[in-house]
Protein backbone atom coordinates (compact mmCIF):
# COMPACT_ATOMS: atom_id res chain seq x y z
CA UNK A 1 0.00 0.00 0.00
CA UNK A 2 1.53 3.38 -1.08
CA UNK A 3 0.82 6.98 0.12
CA UNK A 4 -1.42 7.62 -2.86
CA UNK A 5 -4.66 7.23 -1.06
CA UNK A 6 -4.82 3.48 -1.98
CA UNK A 7 -8.28 2.52 0.28
CA UNK A 8 -7.55 -1.27 0.77
CA UNK A 9 -7.36 -1.78 4.61
CA UNK A 10 -5.07 -4.23 6.03
CA UNK A 11 -6.35 -6.78 8.63
CA UNK A 12 -9.49 -4.78 9.39
CA UNK A 13 -11.00 -5.37 12.73
CA UNK A 14 -8.16 -7.63 14.12
CA UNK A 15 -6.94 -8.31 17.57
CA UNK A 16 -3.77 -6.85 18.39
CA UNK A 17 -1.76 -3.89 20.39
CA UNK A 18 -0.87 -0.43 19.71
CA UNK A 19 2.97 -0.81 18.53
CA UNK A 20 1.66 -3.82 16.33
CA UNK A 21 -0.38 -1.51 14.12
CA UNK A 22 2.02 1.31 14.38
CA UNK A 23 4.24 -0.96 12.22
CA UNK A 24 1.51 -2.19 9.83
CA UNK A 25 1.23 1.08 9.13
CA UNK A 26 4.98 2.41 8.46
CA UNK A 27 5.10 -0.91 6.24
CA UNK A 28 2.26 0.88 4.51
CA UNK A 29 3.95 3.61 3.85
CA UNK A 30 7.07 2.36 2.10
CA UNK A 31 9.13 3.40 5.40
CA UNK A 32 12.73 2.23 5.04
CA UNK A 33 14.12 2.88 8.46
CA UNK A 34 13.31 4.14 11.98
CA UNK A 35 16.35 6.25 13.52
CA UNK A 36 17.00 6.12 17.09
CA UNK A 37 17.14 4.27 20.49
CA UNK A 38 15.01 1.93 21.95
CA UNK A 39 14.03 1.86 25.55
CA UNK A 40 12.25 -1.60 26.36
CA UNK A 41 12.07 -3.86 23.72
CA UNK A 42 8.64 -4.58 23.86
CA UNK A 43 7.40 -1.17 22.50
CA UNK A 44 7.89 -0.57 18.83
CA UNK A 45 11.41 -3.05 18.24
CA UNK A 46 9.61 -6.17 19.02
CA UNK A 47 7.33 -6.08 16.20
CA UNK A 48 10.01 -4.69 13.83
CA UNK A 49 11.12 -7.57 13.74
CA UNK A 50 7.75 -9.14 11.62
CA UNK A 51 8.45 -6.31 8.99
CA UNK A 52 12.26 -7.01 7.81
CA UNK A 53 11.77 -4.58 5.45
CA UNK A 54 11.64 -1.90 8.17
CA UNK A 55 15.42 -1.10 9.27
CA UNK A 56 15.56 -0.06 13.04
CA UNK A 57 19.22 2.50 12.99
CA UNK A 58 20.82 2.83 16.44
CA UNK A 59 22.31 6.08 16.80
CA UNK A 60 24.15 7.31 19.56
CA UNK A 61 22.52 10.29 20.90
CA UNK A 62 18.47 10.56 20.35
CA UNK A 63 18.95 14.39 18.82
CA UNK A 64 20.87 12.57 15.81
CA UNK A 65 17.94 10.47 15.36
CA UNK A 66 16.08 13.85 14.25
CA UNK A 67 18.94 14.97 11.72
CA UNK A 68 19.56 11.87 10.17
CA UNK A 69 15.51 11.60 9.94
CA UNK A 70 16.00 15.19 8.56
CA UNK A 71 18.34 14.72 6.04
CA UNK A 72 16.97 11.65 4.59
CA UNK A 73 13.56 13.33 3.83
CA UNK A 74 15.28 15.98 2.11
CA UNK A 75 16.70 13.73 -0.09
CA UNK A 76 14.51 11.02 -0.83
CA UNK A 77 11.58 12.77 -0.53
CA UNK A 78 9.74 10.71 2.20
CA UNK A 79 8.41 11.06 5.37
CA UNK A 80 11.98 10.44 7.84
CA UNK A 81 10.57 7.96 10.99
CA UNK A 82 12.37 7.98 14.06
CA UNK A 83 11.71 6.70 17.97
CA UNK A 84 13.35 7.84 21.76
CA UNK A 85 12.32 6.51 25.01
CA UNK A 86 10.84 8.54 27.75
CA UNK A 87 12.32 11.02 29.54
CA UNK A 88 15.28 12.32 28.68
CA UNK A 89 15.31 10.18 25.54
CA UNK A 90 12.43 12.35 24.66
CA UNK A 91 14.06 15.65 26.14
CA UNK A 92 17.08 15.28 23.55
CA UNK A 93 14.74 15.28 20.52
CA UNK A 94 13.60 18.72 21.67
CA UNK A 95 16.90 20.83 19.15
CA UNK A 96 16.20 18.54 16.47
CA UNK A 97 12.33 18.80 16.82
CA UNK A 98 13.13 22.66 16.65
CA UNK A 99 15.06 22.66 13.90
CA UNK A 100 12.82 20.45 11.77
CA UNK A 101 9.75 22.84 12.72
CA UNK A 102 11.62 25.43 11.12
CA UNK A 103 13.08 23.58 8.30
CA UNK A 104 9.55 22.31 7.44
CA UNK A 105 11.03 18.82 7.58
CA UNK A 106 8.18 16.02 7.03
CA UNK A 107 9.55 13.71 9.75
CA UNK A 108 7.72 11.90 12.58
CA UNK A 109 8.86 10.81 16.22
CA UNK A 110 6.82 7.82 17.40
CA UNK A 111 8.06 7.92 21.04
CA UNK A 112 7.24 5.54 23.78
CA UNK A 113 5.99 7.70 27.28
CA UNK A 114 5.25 6.52 31.20
CA UNK A 115 2.40 5.10 31.85
CA UNK A 116 -0.49 6.96 32.72
CA UNK A 117 -1.43 5.08 35.70
CA UNK A 118 0.73 6.97 37.83
CA UNK A 119 0.71 10.29 36.08
CA UNK A 120 1.53 13.20 38.56
CA UNK A 121 2.70 10.80 40.98
CA UNK A 122 6.22 10.12 40.38
CA UNK A 123 5.87 7.23 38.02
CA UNK A 124 9.54 6.55 36.23
CA UNK A 125 10.50 9.20 33.12
CA UNK A 126 7.02 10.67 33.86
CA UNK A 127 7.42 13.39 31.64
CA UNK A 128 5.40 16.59 30.09
CA UNK A 129 6.70 15.07 26.81
CA UNK A 130 3.65 16.83 24.36
CA UNK A 131 4.41 19.90 25.97
CA UNK A 132 7.86 19.93 25.29
CA UNK A 133 7.00 19.25 21.49
CA UNK A 134 3.59 21.04 20.70
CA UNK A 135 4.89 24.05 20.61
CA UNK A 136 7.52 22.90 17.64
CA UNK A 137 5.58 20.43 15.93
CA UNK A 138 3.28 20.71 13.41
CA UNK A 139 0.81 18.17 15.31
CA UNK A 140 1.61 16.68 18.74
CA UNK A 141 -0.90 13.81 20.33
CA UNK A 142 -1.21 11.03 22.77
CA UNK A 143 -2.54 7.61 22.09
CA UNK A 144 -4.79 7.36 24.82
CA UNK A 145 -7.54 4.83 23.16
CA UNK A 146 -5.19 1.59 21.88
CA UNK A 147 -7.99 1.34 19.09
CA UNK A 148 -7.00 5.20 17.38
CA UNK A 149 -4.25 3.73 16.56
CA UNK A 150 -4.23 3.18 12.85
CA UNK A 151 -6.34 6.61 12.59
CA UNK A 152 -3.13 8.48 14.54
CA UNK A 153 -0.91 7.15 12.26
CA UNK A 154 -3.25 7.97 9.89
CA UNK A 155 -3.18 11.55 10.09
CA UNK A 156 0.32 11.54 11.66
CA UNK A 157 1.66 10.97 7.62
CA UNK A 158 -0.74 13.34 6.25
CA UNK A 159 0.55 16.22 8.63
CA UNK A 160 3.98 15.61 8.31
CA UNK A 161 4.34 15.86 4.36
CA UNK A 162 0.80 17.72 3.49
CA UNK A 163 0.55 21.63 3.05
CA UNK A 164 2.98 22.83 4.73
CA UNK A 165 4.94 20.36 5.89
CA UNK A 166 6.52 19.49 9.36
CA UNK A 167 7.70 17.82 12.19
CA UNK A 168 4.83 15.41 13.60
CA UNK A 169 4.96 13.68 17.27
CA UNK A 170 3.12 10.58 18.33
CA UNK A 171 3.65 9.00 21.84
CA UNK A 172 2.31 5.68 22.91
CA UNK A 173 2.04 5.66 27.14
CA UNK A 174 3.47 2.25 28.03
CA UNK A 175 -0.20 1.32 29.55
CA UNK A 176 -1.88 1.68 26.74
CA UNK A 177 0.51 -0.10 24.85
CA UNK A 178 0.10 -3.00 26.45
CA UNK A 179 -3.55 -3.47 25.43
CA UNK A 180 -4.90 -5.86 22.62
CA UNK A 181 -7.83 -4.32 21.38
CA UNK A 182 -10.29 -4.99 17.98
CA UNK A 183 -9.12 -2.11 16.12
CA UNK A 184 -9.37 -0.88 12.18
CA UNK A 185 -6.24 -1.71 10.09
CA UNK A 186 -4.44 1.29 8.80
CA UNK A 187 -5.51 3.20 5.64
CA UNK A 188 -2.81 5.23 3.76
CA UNK A 189 -4.14 9.46 3.64
CA UNK A 190 -5.31 10.32 0.64
CA UNK A 191 -2.58 11.79 -1.54
CA UNK A 192 -1.25 15.09 0.11
CA UNK A 193 -3.52 18.25 -1.11
CA UNK A 194 -1.92 20.97 -3.00
CA UNK A 195 -3.61 24.06 -3.56
CA UNK A 196 -3.66 26.63 -6.26
CA UNK A 197 -3.08 30.20 -6.59
CA UNK A 198 -6.08 33.09 -6.71
CA UNK A 199 -6.53 33.63 -10.30
CA UNK A 200 -6.79 37.55 -9.96
CA UNK A 201 -3.54 37.27 -7.80
CA UNK A 202 -1.84 34.98 -10.18
CA UNK A 203 -2.95 37.16 -13.42
CA UNK A 204 -1.22 40.40 -11.40
CA UNK A 205 2.06 38.33 -10.88
CA UNK A 206 2.18 37.14 -14.52
CA UNK A 207 1.85 40.90 -15.66
CA UNK A 208 4.31 41.93 -13.49
CA UNK A 209 7.09 39.64 -14.29
CA UNK A 210 6.12 40.24 -18.07
CA UNK A 211 6.27 43.96 -17.51
CA UNK A 212 9.98 43.23 -15.59
CA UNK A 213 12.83 44.23 -17.27
CA UNK A 214 15.18 42.39 -14.51
CA UNK A 215 13.09 40.08 -12.90
CA UNK A 216 14.51 37.26 -11.00
CA UNK A 217 13.96 34.50 -9.09
CA UNK A 218 14.44 34.18 -5.31
CA UNK A 219 14.29 30.02 -4.39
CA UNK A 220 13.92 28.63 -1.23
CA UNK A 221 13.56 25.72 0.38
CA UNK A 222 9.56 24.74 -0.54
CA UNK A 223 10.83 24.63 -3.84
CA UNK A 224 12.19 21.41 -2.84
CA UNK A 225 9.44 20.25 -0.32
CA UNK A 226 6.80 20.61 -3.22
CA UNK A 227 8.68 18.79 -5.90
CA UNK A 228 8.69 21.77 -7.97
CA UNK A 229 12.79 21.69 -9.00
CA UNK A 230 11.48 21.07 -12.72
CA UNK A 231 8.73 23.80 -12.78
CA UNK A 232 11.26 26.37 -11.40
CA UNK A 233 13.82 25.87 -13.75
CA UNK A 234 11.18 25.67 -16.70
CA UNK A 235 10.25 29.48 -15.67
CA UNK A 236 13.32 30.71 -15.13
CA UNK A 237 13.76 29.67 -18.95
CA UNK A 238 10.77 31.33 -20.08
CA UNK A 239 11.37 34.20 -18.05
CA UNK A 240 14.91 34.28 -19.06
CA UNK A 241 15.20 35.14 -15.36
CA UNK A 242 18.33 34.54 -13.09
CA UNK A 243 17.24 32.52 -10.03
CA UNK A 244 19.43 33.14 -6.81
CA UNK A 245 18.86 30.26 -3.32
CA UNK A 246 18.94 29.96 0.13
CA UNK A 247 20.88 27.19 1.52
CA UNK A 248 17.88 25.20 1.45
CA UNK A 249 16.53 26.15 -1.64
CA UNK A 250 20.51 24.43 -3.22
CA UNK A 251 19.52 21.72 -5.43
CA UNK A 252 16.58 23.06 -7.17
CA UNK A 253 18.79 24.32 -10.13
CA UNK A 254 22.10 22.59 -11.04
CA UNK A 255 24.80 25.31 -10.05
CA UNK A 256 26.12 24.64 -13.52
CA UNK A 257 23.06 26.01 -14.83
CA UNK A 258 23.05 29.72 -17.32
CA UNK A 259 20.66 31.15 -15.04
CA UNK A 260 22.23 29.80 -11.54
CA UNK A 261 23.86 32.86 -9.83
CA UNK A 262 24.40 31.62 -6.48
CA UNK A 263 23.36 32.39 -2.70
CA UNK A 264 21.47 35.31 -1.08
CA UNK A 265 21.56 37.55 1.98
CA UNK A 266 24.35 36.14 4.37
CA UNK A 267 25.49 33.70 1.72
CA UNK A 268 25.86 35.91 -1.36
CA UNK A 269 28.73 36.79 -3.43
CA UNK A 270 29.40 39.50 -5.93
CA UNK A 271 28.16 37.19 -8.67
CA UNK A 272 24.84 36.31 -7.00
CA UNK A 273 24.28 39.97 -5.41
CA UNK A 274 23.88 42.20 -8.76
CA UNK A 275 21.23 40.46 -9.84
CA UNK A 276 19.30 41.08 -7.16
CA UNK A 277 20.65 44.44 -6.66
CA UNK A 278 19.25 45.56 -9.94
CA UNK A 279 16.44 43.48 -9.94
CA UNK A 280 12.74 45.36 -11.02
CA UNK A 281 10.89 42.32 -9.94
CA UNK A 282 11.87 39.17 -7.33
CA UNK A 283 9.17 36.61 -7.22
CA UNK A 284 10.43 34.69 -4.02
CA UNK A 285 8.84 30.84 -4.13
CA UNK A 286 9.03 28.63 -0.94
CA UNK A 287 10.76 31.25 1.18
CA UNK A 288 10.20 32.99 4.55
CA UNK A 289 12.58 35.11 3.11
CA UNK A 290 14.11 35.14 6.91
CA UNK A 291 16.94 37.58 8.52
CA UNK A 292 19.41 35.59 7.00
CA UNK A 293 18.62 35.53 3.45
CA UNK A 294 16.69 38.85 3.36
CA UNK A 295 18.52 40.86 6.00
CA UNK A 296 14.60 41.38 7.02
CA UNK A 297 14.07 43.14 3.89
CA UNK A 298 17.36 44.70 3.54
CA UNK A 299 19.21 43.18 0.78
CA UNK A 300 15.92 43.34 -1.37
CA UNK A 301 16.06 46.92 -3.80
CA UNK A 302 13.44 49.18 -1.96
CA UNK A 303 12.07 49.75 -5.75
CA UNK A 304 11.45 46.44 -7.03
CA UNK A 305 8.15 44.58 -7.59
CA UNK A 306 8.11 41.55 -4.81
CA UNK A 307 5.67 38.56 -5.58
CA UNK A 308 5.88 36.11 -2.58
CA UNK A 309 4.49 32.52 -2.96
CA UNK A 310 3.68 30.07 -0.35
CA UNK A 311 1.79 27.70 0.88
CA UNK A 312 1.38 29.12 3.81
CA UNK A 313 -1.07 31.76 4.25
CA UNK A 314 0.72 33.24 7.53
CA UNK A 315 4.50 33.37 6.06
CA UNK A 316 3.01 35.71 2.79
CA UNK A 317 3.72 39.26 3.29
CA UNK A 318 5.04 38.61 7.23
CA UNK A 319 8.53 39.87 6.44
CA UNK A 320 8.87 41.78 3.56
CA UNK A 321 5.83 43.94 1.93
CA UNK A 322 4.40 42.73 -1.19
CA UNK A 323 3.34 43.45 -4.56
CA UNK A 324 1.91 40.53 -5.06
CA UNK A 325 1.13 37.16 -2.71
CA UNK A 326 0.12 33.84 -4.11
CA UNK A 327 -0.78 31.47 -1.25
CA UNK A 328 -0.65 27.87 -3.14
CA UNK A 329 1.92 25.22 -3.64
CA UNK A 330 5.21 25.84 -5.76
CA UNK A 331 4.59 22.85 -8.00
CA UNK A 332 0.88 24.23 -9.12
CA UNK A 333 2.16 27.75 -8.74
CA UNK A 334 5.38 28.11 -11.09
CA UNK A 335 3.11 25.57 -13.40
CA UNK A 336 0.59 28.27 -13.64
CA UNK A 337 2.94 31.15 -14.15
CA UNK A 338 4.58 29.34 -16.84
CA UNK A 339 1.38 29.21 -18.60
CA UNK A 340 0.34 33.00 -17.31
CA UNK A 341 3.51 34.66 -18.56
CA UNK A 342 4.18 35.69 -22.54
CA UNK A 343 7.85 34.67 -22.05
CA UNK A 344 10.78 36.77 -23.13
CA UNK A 345 13.73 35.93 -25.20
CA UNK A 346 17.52 36.63 -24.10
CA UNK A 347 17.77 39.42 -22.12
CA UNK A 348 20.87 41.72 -22.65
CA UNK A 349 20.49 42.22 -18.89
CA UNK A 350 21.29 38.81 -18.53
CA UNK A 351 24.25 38.31 -21.19
CA UNK A 352 25.98 41.29 -18.72
CA UNK A 353 25.49 39.58 -15.72
CA UNK A 354 26.61 36.03 -17.13
CA UNK A 355 29.47 38.07 -18.52
CA UNK A 356 30.44 39.38 -14.84
CA UNK A 357 29.67 36.29 -13.19
CA UNK A 358 32.35 34.30 -15.62
CA UNK A 359 34.98 37.09 -14.80
CA UNK A 360 34.42 36.61 -11.23
CA UNK A 361 34.65 32.75 -11.36
CA UNK A 362 38.04 33.25 -12.87
CA UNK A 363 39.03 35.21 -9.94
CA UNK A 364 37.57 32.79 -7.49
CA UNK A 365 39.78 30.17 -9.49
CA UNK A 366 43.06 31.76 -8.85
CA UNK A 367 41.65 33.11 -5.44
CA UNK A 368 41.55 29.31 -4.29
CA UNK A 369 44.93 27.75 -5.98
CA UNK A 370 47.48 26.74 -4.09
CA UNK A 371 49.95 29.02 -3.01
CA UNK A 372 52.15 28.17 -0.48
CA UNK A 373 50.84 29.85 2.44
CA UNK A 374 48.70 28.84 4.96
CA UNK A 375 45.76 26.61 3.96
CA UNK A 376 42.43 28.41 3.66
CA UNK A 377 38.80 26.77 3.51
CA UNK A 378 37.87 28.12 0.20
CA UNK A 379 41.11 26.26 -1.24
CA UNK A 380 39.32 22.68 0.37
CA UNK A 381 35.64 23.62 -0.32
CA UNK A 382 36.44 24.57 -4.48
CA UNK A 383 38.35 21.34 -4.69
CA UNK A 384 35.53 19.36 -4.10
CA UNK A 385 33.81 19.95 -7.13
CA UNK A 386 37.40 18.96 -8.90
CA UNK A 387 37.40 15.72 -7.24
CA UNK A 388 34.00 15.00 -6.99
CA UNK A 389 33.85 15.42 -10.48
CA UNK A 390 30.59 13.17 -11.26
CA UNK A 391 28.64 15.24 -8.15
CA UNK A 392 28.15 14.81 -4.69
CA UNK A 393 25.45 15.63 -2.10
CA UNK A 394 26.70 18.68 -0.22
CA UNK A 395 25.79 18.41 3.61
CA UNK A 396 25.90 21.57 5.04
CA UNK A 397 26.98 22.66 9.10
CA UNK A 398 26.37 26.15 10.88
CA UNK A 399 29.96 27.51 11.85
CA UNK A 400 32.07 30.74 10.66
CA UNK A 401 34.47 28.63 8.58
CA UNK A 402 31.78 26.08 6.54
CA UNK A 403 30.05 28.91 5.38
CA UNK A 404 32.33 29.26 2.84
CA UNK A 405 30.69 26.01 1.52
CA UNK A 406 27.95 27.83 1.06
CA UNK A 407 29.10 30.56 -1.00
CA UNK A 408 28.90 29.17 -4.94
CA UNK A 409 31.37 29.45 -7.12
CA UNK A 410 33.57 28.08 -4.20
CA UNK A 411 31.38 25.67 -4.27
CA UNK A 412 28.63 24.26 -6.46
CA UNK A 413 25.64 22.01 -5.98
CA UNK A 414 24.85 19.97 -9.16
CA UNK A 415 22.77 17.11 -7.92
CA UNK A 416 19.05 17.72 -7.93
CA UNK A 417 18.54 17.30 -3.90
CA UNK A 418 22.39 17.45 -3.97
CA UNK A 419 22.24 20.15 -0.76
CA UNK A 420 20.74 19.84 2.77
CA UNK A 421 20.65 22.56 4.87
CA UNK A 422 19.87 23.53 8.85
CA UNK A 423 16.99 26.35 8.35
CA UNK A 424 16.99 29.38 10.56
CA UNK A 425 17.67 27.93 14.32
CA UNK A 426 20.82 26.67 12.98
CA UNK A 427 21.48 23.69 15.18
CA UNK A 428 24.69 22.67 15.26
CA UNK A 429 25.43 19.00 14.49
CA UNK A 430 22.71 18.63 12.31
CA UNK A 431 25.09 18.24 9.15
CA UNK A 432 27.61 16.02 11.05
CA UNK A 433 25.12 13.37 12.04
CA UNK A 434 22.58 13.87 9.15
CA UNK A 435 25.14 12.94 6.38
CA UNK A 436 24.01 9.51 7.34
CA UNK A 437 20.48 10.00 6.77
CA UNK A 438 21.44 11.58 3.14
CA UNK A 439 23.60 8.33 2.81
CA UNK A 440 21.01 5.83 3.36
CA UNK A 441 18.36 7.80 0.96
CA UNK A 442 21.30 8.05 -1.81
CA UNK A 443 23.45 5.15 -1.31
CA UNK A 444 24.50 5.22 -5.58
CA UNK A 445 25.43 9.01 -4.52
CA UNK A 446 28.93 10.89 -2.96
CA UNK A 447 27.63 12.54 0.73
CA UNK A 448 30.28 15.01 1.61
CA UNK A 449 29.48 17.08 5.07
CA UNK A 450 31.77 20.46 5.41
CA UNK A 451 31.82 20.89 9.00
CA UNK A 452 34.01 22.90 11.60
CA UNK A 453 35.46 21.63 14.50
CA UNK A 454 32.77 22.83 17.25
CA UNK A 455 29.97 20.63 15.94
CA UNK A 456 32.15 18.00 14.41
CA UNK A 457 33.04 17.26 18.31
CA UNK A 458 29.64 17.46 19.46
CA UNK A 459 28.29 14.69 16.92
CA UNK A 460 31.68 12.92 16.53
CA UNK A 461 30.23 10.38 18.54
CA UNK A 462 28.27 9.01 15.19
CA UNK A 463 31.04 8.35 13.26
CA UNK A 464 30.93 4.56 14.66
CA UNK A 465 27.18 4.91 13.84
CA UNK A 466 28.51 5.38 9.85
CA UNK A 467 31.13 2.76 9.99
CA UNK A 468 28.25 0.20 11.15
CA UNK A 469 25.57 1.17 8.66
CA UNK A 470 28.09 1.06 5.76
CA UNK A 471 27.74 4.53 4.97
CA UNK A 472 30.53 5.79 3.45
CA UNK A 473 30.48 9.52 3.93
CA UNK A 474 33.32 12.08 4.07
CA UNK A 475 33.57 15.11 6.89
CA UNK A 476 35.39 17.56 5.93
CA UNK A 477 36.35 19.40 9.09
CA UNK A 478 37.97 23.14 9.39
CA UNK A 479 39.65 22.72 12.58
CA UNK A 480 41.01 25.86 14.30
CA UNK A 481 40.36 24.67 17.66
CA UNK A 482 37.56 27.27 18.33
CA UNK A 483 33.84 28.66 18.06
CA UNK A 484 35.86 30.97 15.88
CA UNK A 485 32.31 33.10 14.58
CA UNK A 486 31.97 34.35 18.44
CA UNK A 487 35.69 34.51 18.34
CA UNK A 488 35.72 37.03 14.78
CA UNK A 489 33.07 39.30 16.55
CA UNK A 490 34.54 39.79 19.69
CA UNK A 491 37.67 40.73 17.46
CA UNK A 492 36.23 42.85 14.58
CA UNK A 493 34.60 44.68 17.08
CA UNK A 494 37.36 44.96 19.55
CA UNK A 495 35.25 43.49 21.91
CA UNK A 496 36.85 41.22 24.44
CA UNK A 497 35.95 37.53 24.17
CA UNK A 498 36.39 34.30 26.50
CA UNK A 499 35.41 30.84 26.79
CA UNK A 500 35.90 30.29 23.12
CA UNK A 501 39.44 28.36 22.17
CA UNK A 502 39.77 24.57 22.72
CA UNK A 503 42.46 24.65 24.39
CA UNK A 504 42.57 20.48 25.12
CA UNK A 505 42.04 19.90 21.72
CA UNK A 506 41.71 15.74 21.10
CA UNK A 507 43.07 14.39 18.13
CA UNK A 508 40.20 13.81 15.60
CA UNK A 509 42.62 11.69 12.85
CA UNK A 510 43.15 9.42 16.01
CA UNK A 511 39.43 9.44 17.05
CA UNK A 512 38.05 8.87 13.43
CA UNK A 513 40.62 5.69 12.81
CA UNK A 514 39.82 4.28 16.31
CA UNK A 515 35.71 4.67 15.17
CA UNK A 516 37.05 2.52 11.92
CA UNK A 517 36.83 5.06 9.47
CA UNK A 518 39.86 6.26 7.13
CA UNK A 519 41.44 9.55 8.43
CA UNK A 520 44.46 12.04 7.75
CA UNK A 521 45.00 16.20 8.74
CA UNK A 522 45.45 18.35 5.93
CA UNK A 523 48.28 21.50 6.76
CA UNK A 524 49.35 22.58 3.73
CA UNK A 525 46.86 24.12 0.08
CA UNK A 526 49.63 21.38 -2.15
CA UNK A 527 48.21 18.33 -0.09
CA UNK A 528 44.36 19.14 -0.56
CA UNK A 529 43.79 17.36 -3.73
CA UNK A 530 45.71 14.26 -3.14
CA UNK A 531 44.00 14.19 0.36
CA UNK A 532 40.55 13.96 -1.07
CA UNK A 533 41.46 11.35 -3.59
CA UNK A 534 42.78 9.51 -0.87
CA UNK A 535 39.38 10.25 1.06
CA UNK A 536 37.43 9.07 -2.32
CA UNK A 537 38.95 6.20 -2.88
CA UNK A 538 37.51 5.32 0.94
CA UNK A 539 34.45 6.22 -0.16
CA UNK A 540 34.49 4.01 -3.27
CA UNK A 541 35.45 0.97 -0.59
CA UNK A 542 32.53 1.27 1.62
CA UNK A 543 34.61 3.14 4.47
CA UNK A 544 33.59 6.64 5.73
CA UNK A 545 36.64 9.52 5.64
CA UNK A 546 37.35 12.06 7.71
CA UNK A 547 40.03 15.06 6.73
CA UNK A 548 41.21 17.23 9.40
CA UNK A 549 42.22 20.46 7.73
CA UNK A 550 43.95 22.89 9.89
CA UNK A 551 42.88 26.30 8.13
CA UNK A 552 43.59 29.32 8.21
CA UNK A 553 41.25 31.23 11.10
CA UNK A 554 41.08 34.07 10.13
CA UNK A 555 40.19 34.46 6.24
CA UNK A 556 36.14 35.04 6.12
CA UNK A 557 34.29 35.32 3.26
CA UNK A 558 33.48 38.98 1.76
CA UNK A 559 29.65 38.60 2.02
CA UNK A 560 30.02 37.40 5.81
CA UNK A 561 32.11 40.73 7.02
CA UNK A 562 29.17 42.94 4.93
CA UNK A 563 25.87 41.24 6.47
CA UNK A 564 27.52 41.73 9.81
CA UNK A 565 28.15 45.30 9.15
CA UNK A 566 25.07 45.78 6.97
CA UNK A 567 22.14 43.84 8.74
CA UNK A 568 23.68 43.37 12.11
CA UNK A 569 24.84 46.44 12.09
CA UNK A 570 28.45 46.11 14.27
CA UNK A 571 30.85 48.31 13.64
CA UNK A 572 34.44 46.52 12.85
CA UNK A 573 37.05 49.12 13.43
CA UNK A 574 39.12 45.73 13.21
CA UNK A 575 37.40 43.67 10.25
CA UNK A 576 38.99 40.57 9.42
CA UNK A 577 38.26 38.84 6.79
CA UNK A 578 38.96 38.10 2.60
CA UNK A 579 39.63 41.53 2.23
CA UNK A 580 42.42 42.20 4.75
Amino acid sequence: MSPSGDTERSATGQRRKPWRAICESLAAEDVEYVFGLPGNPVYLYNDLWDFPQIKPVLVRMETSAVFLAMCYARVSGKVGVLHSSPGPGMANLVPGLLEAYYACSPIISICSAASRRFEGQGGFQDTPSLELARPISRWAARIDLPERTSWTMQRAFALARGGKPGPVYVEVPGDVASQEVEMPGYRSPIAPLRSAADPAALEQAARLLDEAERPVIFCGGGVGLSGAERELVALAERLDAPVVTTPCGRGSISELHRLAFGGVGLYRTRSSARPLDEADCILAVGSRLEELQTGVGRYLPSDAKVIQIDVDAFEVGRVVELDVGLVADAKIALTQLALAVAGREARPWLQDLAAFRDEYEAQVELECAPNGGDLKTKQVVHALNRVFDDGFILVHENGGQDLWSYYCPYLKVTEHRGCTAPAEQTVMGLGVAGAIGAKLAAPDKYVVCVTGDGAFQMYMKELPTAVQYRTPILWVVLNNAALHWVKWIGKATGERYQAVEFEAMPDLVAMAKASGAYAERIESPGDVLDALGRARKALEDGVPAMLDCAIDAWDYAEGFVEFHREVWGLSLPQAVGSES
